[in-house]
């Protein structure tokens, strides 16, 4: 049995495991929600501006 063999099995299991695909999807819905506004897009301030702000 080969590393790719192995690595093939284990990601066939886990997308066969509803636990581990709700995990996955939990997962990358934090990773692309913003908590610091509402739903799920970037604040307008966020998307418009150009160079970042300098603490004084």
């Amino acid at each position: 049995m080969t590393f790719w063999n192995a690595l093939r099995d284990v990601f066939l299991r886990a997308v066969q495991n509803p636990v581990v695909l709700l995990a996955a999807a939990a997962s990358v819905f934090n990773a692309v929600t913003d908590p610091t506004t509402a739903g799920v897009g970037d604040s307008r301030r966020a998307l418009e501006y150009k160079t970042p702000n300098r603490d004084e």
